[in-house]
């Protein structure tokens, strides 16, 4: 077995690769883009149909301002009785 590595030998079969790949770059760019189009094409759809935890779904709800009822009775008692903030609220 040769062990020896001759640089000659193999740079004719060099220059036919790159020749090769530069025939074809453009169409292999253009697979390139395609494909990472549609890896985020597919990772946006896995997130929209994600459903959320229930830890996430639990601290959302708990965020949410709660009304007062007696504070909205007040409201609407003062909107019944005087015309100048009836108009306001309309």
């Amino acid at each position: 077995m040769n062990s020896k590595l001759d640089l000659k030998s193999i740079r004719p079969t060099f220059k036919k690769y790159t020749e090769s790949l530069r025939v074809h770059a453009v169409f292999i760019v253009i697979i390139g883009v395609l494909l990472v189009y549609l890896l985020v094409v597919w990772r946006i759809s896995s997130y929209a149909t994600a459903e959320p935890d229930v830890g996430a779904e639990n601290a959302a709800v708990a965020s949410i301002p709660k009304i007062d009822k007696d504070a909205i009775e007040q409201i609407q008692a003062l909107e019944q009785n005087n015309t100048e903030i009836r108009s306001l609220f309309n």
